[in-house]
């Protein structure tokens, strides 16, 4: 048996001296291997080059291709578009890198299968230049004004508030400041230190022959614009337009723009792209205007001379804008003139208008008043006849008032009051022929109210905010008077109101990070009331009633960020919409396998004050994408999501005045409008003409439609009549602008597709059975042609014409008998369509030499609105006559109306 001894190991102790020796050494075999490892990685490509005056990114690009790595920079510090000239043979990329980038300032570092490119002299400090640019005779802040740095090809916008910020590295740079009207200035500053530097311009037809009008400032290019579907339009450019009755209207303006149509002459709002007039979001100085016109349609609620410009988005819509589905018309009011006291106005035909602007302490304190009054009333009564007891009229105010308090801080206190008023009322001979012997009156009024608060905040050369608070009110009323027996009881009046109100707080934040960096972040909190109804004063026959108040709540943060890349531009944005419906209120419950009806209510649940009936939200992205081919030619696509929480209950072609306001709730779902948009632009040379092409792809969720034979007129239980609806829309809009030379203008065409469908889980209710069909705004083709022609140096002549397919309409096909009664039959809803129109408008002005010792200028318009008496049909209406089924068309101007203007300045 053998046995194992264990032997024991005494340790050796180690001194620090060999621990310290032996990791050195370790150490430096590492790096040797690492070393060895990277020249061999070096070596394993070899480079072969020999380029002359070639683009530093064609020569990246072909080494690229030649090893395994990719070049990483940055725009602002390597310019990759400059020139370089290589030789090489069979080089490593090391000893190419050198070969390249030998006396320069260009350094590179490797990173793995990356090499790092940076610009050692444009590290350098940094700094900003930030002000305003303004009107040099007004003082008005011009919004969209263009600084350029003209050694670097980058540059900045003007916000709304006419500011601007710069950051650019310590050196010397020449900027170049243009707008749409006026004469470029260029400028060059030596930037050592954050400076604010304010800027005036010139209005170009002011200006002296040789100063040379650079193209950015005269023509309506979509090149530099990274959003699609964006128009804007300036107070100018909308006066020059031939309008109804000689008189500069916004909405009119609106309508000669690709993608916009209506549903008629005379009919208020506007459609855009497939949508309702209520998904677009008219905003006067970012007060929500409920009504964008007068008398039904005629005339726009705001008056031109009061408005120094607007846009309107209907293809990229930015995140600060929400809360409606298809677009946003931005209007934004004249600040008044903080140098001078200035008034202009007009004498027209129907109506007049006087505005008045001026400092009340100079360049510190300065308003704006601006008025208008028709006079139709008037006249009324001296035609006699079924006019004498008619009255029509319509005023409107716009106010403002702006204090720069100081350098960084500036408050405006703005406000819109308008009123219409039709009344008709019967004759003495009306009320004779009457074979009961009933007379009375019709009245319709409706008022609209807005006022905004701006606070503007400069914190620093790069942060930039607007604190807002915004009230907007609308109501309209309905009255009948019977005089003497009918319905009402003698000497009752029966009086109907509805309404709708805001209250909004919006603080919004830019961030002018560097010249190809902007950022901009707030929150919109507004607070809805809606009155569906008020009866009052209806006497014995009748019950006063108020049909429940609705209110809603909605706050949406948004983030947005516009970013360049060389060629590419990005802006990204992203909303996050929150609604909620709120009581006190009174919410029916529905047998869940009946139709909604009166008969099929179950219960009634009520809600306390402030207590959230119903809750919705959802995230809005908004992504805008541009690659410029070269700084003529652009590539543009865009995405955005829209929701809508409030809706507009017409059952019309045409919105009416008694349309009422509904939020979305237990029974309502909010609209969702996906769209989809592509386009190209393209500027000639010299900038003469402007090009664009544009196509968009829409799709609806949750429209509200209409049962056939919907009341909506005083419905307690409201949504009885309503559908669920899905819908889409498509087309593809082309304009073409002129803008030098003695004639100017442009020309746009667009065909368009519009439908949709009731999605009702009960078969029975749907329309046509389920099936698309064309919306009541379903135009196919939409032309428009404007022109403007200097005939003579005193004289102008404005040409405008329009062509569009006409709207489609559900039409008696037959009739049959009931117990002795006799009813018509109908076709499809929107099966046919009523004719096409077409209309030409014309006109002239003449501009006599003002006074220069009074300062005062005048010029004469006139013209003819409907050259050739189109009979263009705003609604087609049958009946039977004995056994034949007989068609009539209503036409609201089947004539030429001639108009004259006398417009003044002083």
């Amino acid at each position: 048996m053998k046995i194992k001894t264990a032997v024991s190991l005494k340790r050796k102790r180690v001194s620090k001296r060999t621990i310290f020796l032996m990791k050195l050494s370790l150490t430096i075999y590492l790096v040797g291997c690492f070393q060895l490892m990277a020249i061999s990685s070096f070596s394993q490509n070899k480079i072969s080059l020999k380029l002359e005056d070639a683009s530093l990114q064609s020569i990246l690009n072909q080494i690229e291709s030649q090893t395994n790595y990719s070049f990483v920079y940055n725009n602002d510090e390597v310019n990759v578009e400059q020139k370089f000239s290589i030789n090489v043979l069979e080089k490593d990329i090391v000893s190419t890198m050198n070969t390249l980038f030998q006396n320069t300032d260009i350094k590179y570092k490797f990173r793995k299968n990356l090499v790092v490119l940076s610009n050692q002299k444009a590290q350098k400090e940094t700094y900003t230049i930030s002000g305003t640019i303004t009107d040099a005779e007004t003082g008005e802040t011009l919004l969209g004004a263009n600084v350029i740095v003209v050694d670097k090809g980058i540059g900045a916008t003007t916000n709304e508030y006419g500011f601007y910020s710069l950051t650019l590295p310590e050196g010397t740079h020449t900027l170049q400041i243009s707008y749409l009207g006026y004469a470029s200035l260029e400028e060059t500053l030596d930037l050592n230190a954050n400076i604010k530097r304010n800027f005036e311009l010139q209005p170009s037809s002011d200006t002296l022959d040789e100063v040379i009008v650079t193209s950015e400032n005269k023509n309506k290019s979509q090149v530099r614009k990274v959003l699609t579907g964006v128009n804007n339009l300036s107070a100018a450019e909308i006066k020059k337009l031939p309008a109804f009755f000689g008189e500069p209207d916004i909405t009119r303006a609106i309508l000669t723009q690709p993608g916009v149509s209506s549903v008629g002459e005379g009919t208020a709002g506007f459609n855009i792209r497939g949508g309702n007039i209520d998904q677009n979001l008219v905003l006067l100085d970012e007060a929500p205007m409920y009504i964008s016109s007068h008398l039904w349609g005629l005339f726009s609620v705001v008056n031109a001379d009061a408005i120094k410009g607007m846009t309107l988005y209907k293809g990229g819509i930015p995140a600060r804008y929400g809360g409606r589905a298809s677009s946003v018309l931005d209007i934004r009011q004249k600040e008044g003139n903080t140098k001078a006291f200035k008034g202009e106005g007009g004498l027209g035909t129907l109506f007049s208008r006087i505005t008045l602007e001026g400092p009340i302490v100079k360049e510190k304190l300065n308003f704006l008043m601006s008025g208008r009054r028709s006079y139709f009333d008037i006249f009324f009564p001296l035609m006699g006849g079924e006019l004498e007891n008619t009255k029509l009229s319509f005023y409107d105010l716009n106010t403002k008032l702006t204090w720069n308090i100081n350098d960084n801080n500036k408050l405006y206190v703005s406000g819109y009051f308008g009123a219409d008023v039709m009344k008709l009322e019967e004759s003495p001979e009306e009320e004779a022929e009457n074979s009961d012997g009933a007379s009375g009156s019709i009245d319709f009024r409706w008022k609209s109210s807005t006022a905004t608060v701006r606070w503007n905040h400069i914190f620093n050369h790069k942060l930039f905010m607007n604190l807002s608070g915004i009230y907007s009110n609308y109501t309209y009323k309905f009255i009948s008077k019977n005089d003497n027996g009918g319905i009402i009881p003698s000497g009752q009046t029966f009086e109907w109101g509805s309404g709708v109100q805001n209250w909004i707080v919006k603080p919004d934040f830019t961030y002018y990070a560097n010249p190809n960096t902007t950022m901009r972040f707030g929150v919109n909190a507004t607070l809805y009331q809606f009155n569906p109804a008020e009866l009052s004063n209806v006497g014995d026959n009748f019950t006063p009633e108020d049909l429940d108040k609705d209110k809603g709540l909605e706050i949406s943060p948004y983030y947005e960020i516009e970013k360049t890349w060389d060629k590419f531009t990005m802006n990204l944005g992203l909303r996050y919409s929150w609604f909620g419906n709120i009581g006190p209120n009174s919410v029916a419950t529905y047998h869940p396998d009946f139709p909604s009806t009166v008969n099929t209510i179950t219960d009634i649940k009520e809600y306390q004050k402030g207590e959230v009936i119903k809750r919705y939200s959802g995230f809005e992205p908004r992504v805008s994408l541009k690659y410029d081919i070269n700084d003529r030619k652009a590539l543009k696509l865009g995405y955005n999501r829209n929701y809508q929480y409030i809706h507009l209950m017409s059952n019309t072609a045409a919105a009416l005045p008694f349309d009422i306001w509904k939020p979305s709730g237990v029974h309502i779902k909010p609209l969702e409008v996906n769209q989809v948009s592509g386009g190209y632009a393209y500027d000639t040379e010299d900038a003469t003409y402007n090009f664009s092409v544009e196509g968009y792809y829409k799709t609806f969720s949750n429209f509200v439609e209409y049962k056939e034979g919907a009341d909506l007129f005083i419905n307690e239980n409201l949504e009885t009549q309503l559908l669920p609806a899905d819908g889409y829309a498509y087309g593809l809009e082309l304009a073409a602008y002129k803008n030098k030379g003695r004639l100017t203008g442009n020309f746009n065409y667009t065909y368009s597709v519009s439908k949709r469908k009731t999605t009702s889980k009960f078969k029975e209710e749907n329309i046509n059975n389920g099936a698309y069909y064309p919306s009541n705004y379903d135009r196919p083709h939409l032309l428009n042609l404007t022109a403007n022609y200097d005939l003579k140096e005193k004289w102008n002549v404005g040409l405008f014409f329009t062509y569009q397919t006409g709207r489609p309409t559900t039409v008696p096909t037959g009739r049959l008998s009931f117990d002795g009664n006799p009813y018509l039959t109908y076709s499809n809803r929107n099966a046919y369509r009523i004719p096409d129109t077409h209309r030409l408008d014309i006109s002239f002005t003449y501009t006599p030499e003002g006074n220069p010792e009074t300062r005062w200028q005048s010029s004469w318009n006139f013209g003819l609105y409907n050259v050739y008496g189109s009979p263009n049909a705003f609604s087609v209406f049958s009946t039977f006559h004995g056994d034949q089924l007989k068609t009539f068309q209503f036409s609201v101007f089947g004539a030429p109306i001639p108009f004259i203007t006398y417009n003044f300045k002083f």
